[in-house]
């Protein structure tokens, strides 16, 4: 009895470790100094190199379109080898390659070309390696933890735009990569002290499940990847136009960029009570529920919000697309269980990821073409609404404790 208490106690403590390590590990990691802190650099470099605002912003589409393409092979990668060694490896070569933007030449080409580096580099730190450990380690409280693991996009969400717009002020923009690159790095200790791959014989919880080929052929395997299509088509282009959209309604310029305060605040707290609500509730019902949250947000933005009710919007589809990786990183372990989870992730990642360019290009090209949001936003809702749907098509959790329930 002695020596289980023991293994119990070791086994929750690197379980814990682990979830916490995942945690940093994405407020610094490709996510928070890659797509979050893009933006920042739009202006000095069109300043710099006299590019246009387009011709910068094709950079950050080059880097979703890699996404889109790594996340499978990021999965296969993380499943076979274990999501510790992958971090381990990919964390100081990405770290070298956002260093190298220092040297940044005026040429279009090499920016283009360094976000392709930059993104292969990084294949080890995108989200899927750090969700997939620390799955492996929990079962009762799964949703806790996955929750707590990505809150470090919250607070990556929140601080790294702050650090980068703080090496700018200051030192300028080649600098500032330099500072992203550093940062970056401080990732691989965290990972080599307390990251730590799932082991069976402490967390008690079996590494099994269904293959990626099974999980292709169940119906919540298509429904999850349809239901994000719909959310990609959903959240990205809100996050990307929601300043425009204020401005549009005519909030002033200077008050629109800090309503998005509302939404990473949000968004941090969305992702650790959704984990907290896992563990007691259907993720149908959270997801049904959150996704008619951001229906409602949507038909708000497209009625032109004042003050207010734009900083309630922020705040809405930020707890929902707070949510939305919570309860992916959790219904895989629960459909199809963990052996495969990776693959998976990185197959509905992808799609996702391609409904986002997609949603992105579409809601610009209809404010382009009808001189407003209003159309764009009411088709947004109606994803919203489509995702819910979806979800109540998952049925039951196939897997729980680790094995597949009984018919």
């Amino acid at each position: 009895m002695a020596r289980g208490d023991a293994a119990a106690k070791d086994g929750s403590a690197a379980a814990w470790s682990t979830a916490f390590a995942s945690s940093y590990g994405l407020a610094v990691g490709a996510s928070c100094t890659t797509i979050l802190a893009f933006g920042a650099f739009i202006q000095p470099l069109s300043r710099d190199f006299g590019w246009s605002v387009p011709q910068i912003a094709l950079g950050a589409s080059i880097i979703s379109i890699m996404i889109m393409l790594l996340s499978p092979i990021q999965g296969f990668l993380v499943d076979r080898f274990g999501g510790r060694a992958v971090v381990l490896w990919s964390a100081p070569v990405f770290s070298a390659s956002l260093c190298s933007m220092y040297f940044l030449p005026n040429n279009l080409t090499v920016f283009y070309a360094a976000w392709v580096i930059i993104s292969i580099c990084g294949i080890g730190v995108w989200p899927i390696s750090y969700l997939r450990t620390t799955a492996g380690w929990f079962e009762k409280r799964l949703g806790l933890a996955l929750g707590v693991t990505n809150a470090g996009i919250g607070v990556g969400t929140l601080l790294i735009p702050l650090f980068v717009g703080y090496l700018l002020r200051n030192f300028g923009w080649r600098d500032a990569y330099l500072g992203l690159g550093v940062a970056a790095l401080t990732a691989w200790p965290v990972a080599y002290l307390f990251l730590r791959d799932p082991a069976p014989s402490l967390s008690g919880v079996p590494l099994t499940g269904e293959t990626f080929a099974e999980a292709r052929g169940t119906r919540p395997f298509w429904m999850a990847l349809a239901a994000f299509f719909f959310i990609g088509l959903f959240s990205s282009p809100i996050i990307i136009h929601q300043v425009k959209i204020m401005i549009d309604a005519g909030i002033p310029p200077a008050t629109a960029t800090v309503v998005p305060a509302a939404f990473g605040l949000a968004l941090l707290v969305g992702r650790l009570i959704t984990g907290w609500l896992l563990d007691r509730l259907s993720a149908i019902l959270i997801m049904t529920a959150l996704m008619a949250g951001g229906a409602l947000a949507a038909i708000l933005y497209a009625s032109g919000p004042s003050l207010p009710l734009a900083i309630f919007c922020a705040a809405l589809t930020g707890f929902v697309i707070g949510s939305e990786f919570d309860v992916l990183s959790y219904i895989i372990p629960r459909y199809h269980g963990r052996i495969s989870f990776g693959k998976i992730y990185g197959a509905i990642f992808a799609v996702f990821q391609l409904a986002s360019a997609i949603g992105t290009y579409a809601l610009g090209a209809s404010r382009d073409s009808t001189g407003s949001y209003t159309t764009g936003l009411y088709v947004l809702a109606g994803c919203s609404v489509i995702a819910a749907a979806l979800f109540t098509q998952l049925g039951p959790y196939r897997f729980t404790g680790g094995a597949r329930n009984a018919a």
